[in-house]
Order: C-alpha cells, then structure tokens, then sequence
C-alpha cells in the first residue's frame, strides 16, 4: 500500500512537472524557432479555415491530422484577439496534452505489463518526461508529438486486445489515426499487427488491419493520384541511385568520436547517423534550442558549447541502460506476445529509420533528425525502466544518485 501511495506521488510530480515545463516552454519559445516551421505553419492556415492542402511545396507529403488540430487551435486563438504570431503558441499547447497523454499511458502500459514493479513504471515514465527530444519537440509547432502520443495508445491497446476484444476497434482506429498525422507510425502498425499475428488473434487482427487501412486510404490515394510514387513517404528524390549506393560505409559506421562529446553540433560529424542521431537525441545538433543556428549564428557560443557538451554527457549512461533494457527485453518476450509489440518496435523502428535517412540523403544531413524515431519512444522508455527495475544491490546504489545527477544537470537544458 505504502509502495503504490509513493509510485502515485512520484507519477503526479512527473506529470506537473510535464506541464509545468511544457506551459513554460511554449509561452517563451518563438513559434518560427521550431524544424521547418514555417511549413508547418502555413500548412495549418491552408487547412483551417479553408480546407487546402499544400500542393508540392511545403510539408505536402505530410499527414493532415496534426494540423486539424493544431490549425483550429491556431484559429480559435485568433478569434479571440490573438496576435497571428502569437496565435501559433496555441498549437503549440496542444503538445503539451499529447505528451502529458504519453506519459500516462507508457505508465499504464508498464503497471499493465509488469503489475508488480512500480520502479519500471516510475523509471519509464521518467524517461519520457526528461529525454531532451521529446521536450524539445514538445515546444515546437510540429506533428511529431501528436504522433507519439497516437502511437503510445495504440501499444496500450495493444495490450489490452489480448485480455478483451472489445479494444480491436478503438487499436484499429488509433493505428489509422496515427497514420493520418506521420508516416513514422507505420512502425508501430507493423509491430502490432505482427504481435497479435503471433498471439494468433485471428478475429482481432482482421477488425484492425480493416480499420487501420481504411481511415488512412483517403489520404494514401490523394498522395498516390496527385503525386505518384509511394504514397507514404512521397518526397522528391535526393540522389538517384541503388538505395544501397545512396550512402558511404562510414555513414553507417563512424562514431565520430570525439566530437560527439566536444562538438555535438553542427556542421561536425556531418552526414554521420550514429552521432549525429546521438546529439540530436539529447542535445541540440541543428541549433534550433540551445543556439540558434537559423538565425545566422555560425556556432553555439561559448556557453551553450559548454551546455551541449554536458547534455551529450549526460545522455551517456540513461542511453545504456535503455539499449540493455530493449535486448533483455526482447530475449523476455518471443513466447510473450502481450509483450512482443514493445519488445520489437525499437529495432524496427532503427530499420525504418535508416530506410528512410537512406533513401533521401542531403547535403546538410537534416535527415538525421531523433524526432523521426519519436514514435518509438514509448518502447525505449518501456526498455529503460526495465533495465532499472532489474539493478539489484551495488549496482542500484551506484546507478541511482547517478541518473538523479543527470536529472539535475539537464534541467537547465530542458528550459527554453
């Protein structure tokens, strides 16, 4: 009783600190800050009020969901006397719900999973709340939350279709809605479609693929017709060769090693996945938060060189316990498929991440953005607090205080 009265408090501050922070965040940080905000902008004004798509400029390849929600928010804010600029912080605000919605259901999924272990539930749900791309994009006008949070709840639901049916439709729907704001949920369709495969939900996984392929089919064949080619990610090619000559060997392979520690910024370690995802992971490789790279500045300043290298620190140690966490993890889950889902969508995500950084190369490696594996976060958080929950003894004792370290010394970071 004493342990589930402790695990309720620690899940409460976890989520006013989220709002908190968010509130926080979207109220100082410029609107126009955020990756490709402009676009993203414009496509929400096209939409709401006049029902426009974007037509090959922009964000044309995306999804219409977020900015459905976003732009209505954007529009109501307007109509009550808010400044357009300003009026831009209200689809910003949005995310603050979506991520405060993830951190409730990656706790739900845990304490569902694992209904004795409050320590992965708190751990997991942490991890969310404090890994510096999920906050960073939080406070940005950007689809990537909405989807995050779409994706949570599939996987939450995911896990309840195999205790009761009557969650196939509500997952069907979610995987469809998903689809409608990022094509980087079609990671989660997969993984949770294979798990109830293996779980040999027969009934079930035909009510979800129906669902899941209808909602989105609108939006597939608007793509398919307008644009040809394939209709989720339909973006102009980059370079136009064999998709495995599209990339040199050290792309895949360079740690980049030491500038992802002393320099984790742009333009070092250029077109490199491994640190370049890194420091986009836990800092700020593009210089849209910590410096401001878009407003002409060619580096960080001195100060925030000195913040971006404690951040690529700081990521070290909660970035092992959540790789150790997703193979123990997998090693757990093949005979488990209530499991299975969570345990496979980290390496998926990672294929269907290099598939698409792969397939579109660019001069200046903006590809190479974490928010592209947002969607896989529930997973890795899920992974992290089951490595925590498993350090026992001189281990815990030592690992413990250590992340509360790097706790406190990104705080500043998380900050706008």
């Amino acid at each position: 009783m004493a342990g589930s009265l402790r695990s309720n408090r620690a899940l409460t501050a976890i989520c006013a600190f989220v709002v908190l922070l968010g509130a926080w965040n979207v109220i100082h940080y410029p609107p126009g800050l955020g990756y490709d905000a402009f676009h993203h902008q414009a496509y929400a004004d096209g939409l709401v009020p006049g029902g426009q798509l974007p037509h090959g400029t922009g964000e044309y390849y995306t999804p219409p969901g977020y900015y459905a929600v976003a732009g209505s928010a954007d529009w109501l804010a307007r109509k009550i006397g808010v400044s357009v600029y300003d009026s831009y912080r209200a689809g910003m605000a949005v995310n603050v719900l979506f991520l405060l919605g993830t951190v409730l259901l990656v706790w739900r999924i845990a304490r569902e999973l694992w209904p004795d272990r409050a320590r992965l539930a708190i751990g997991a749900a942490a991890f969310v709340a404090f890994v510096p791309v999920t906050v960073r994009t939080e406070a940005m006008f950007h689809p990537e939350t909405m989807s995050l949070f779409l994706c949570a709840l599939a996987l939450w639901l995911g896990v309840r279709t195999f205790t009761d049916r009557r969650y196939a439709v509500p997952l069907g729907v979610a995987l469809g809605a998903a689809q409608l704001v990022r094509a980087f949920s079609l990671w989660t369709v997969f993984v949770v479609l294979l798990a109830l495969a293996v779980g040999r939900r027969w009934r079930v996984l035909a009510i979800v693929i129906v669902l899941a392929a209808v909602i989105p089919a609108p939006w597939y064949i608007h793509q398919r017709i307008v644009y040809g080619g394939s209709p989720a990610f339909n973006r102009p090619c980059t370079v136009c060769k064999p998709l495995l000559e599209r990339r040199p060997v050290r792309f895949y392979v360079d740690p980049g090693l030491p500038d992802v520690v002393t320099h984790p910024y742009k333009p070092h370690f250029l077109n490199l996945a491994l640190p370049t995802t890194y420091a986009e992971l836990w800092g700020d490789y593009f210089g849209v938060w910590a410096w401001k790279a878009g407003t002409g500045a060619g580096v960080p300043s001195a100060s925030a060189r000195r913040e971006l290298e404690v951040q690529s620190i700081v990521g070290i140690v909660p970035t092992l316990l959540a790789v150790v966490g997703w193979i123990s993890l997998m090693l757990a889950s093949w005979r488990n498929p209530r499991r299975l889902a969570i345990a496979l969508l980290p390496g998926v995500g990672i294929l269907g991440y290099l598939y698409f950084t792969i397939s579109y190369p660019t001069h200046d490696g903006d590809v190479l953005k974490a928010t592209y594996m947002l969607t896989t976060t529930t997973a890795w958080a899920l992974a992290f607090g089951y490595a925590l929950d498993h350090l026992r003894g001189r281990a815990w004792l030592f690992v413990a205080p250590l992340l509360a370290v790097c706790a406190v010394a990104e705080l500043p970071f998380l900050v706008y």
